[in-house]
């Protein structure tokens, strides 16, 4: 996986909103209710943006020794 800078996770947070609010402005324009279920999707990719990892985070977690041992029992 690639890792996103928070520049660029901000500027894309950004943009998805942008994205969302522009389908409500296109709804209230021509009084169709369409772009408001369009809209929510990219909201929903804003988790998505958000949890990707950044440069020099850590990789997934090792087990503890609490999960070693009960693996070996």
């Amino acid at each position: 996986m690639n890792d996103v800078t928070p520049t660029r996770k901000f500027g894309a947070t950004a943009a998805l909103f942008a994205l969302a609010l522009v389908c409500v402005g296109l709804a209230a324009a021509t009084h169709r209710v369409w772009p408001l279920f369009v809209a929510w999707l990219p909201l929903l990719s804003v988790a998505w943006v958000l949890t990707r990892p950044e440069p020099g985070s850590a990789g997934p977690p090792e087990a503890t020794p609490i999960e070693v041992a009960s693996e070996e029992s």
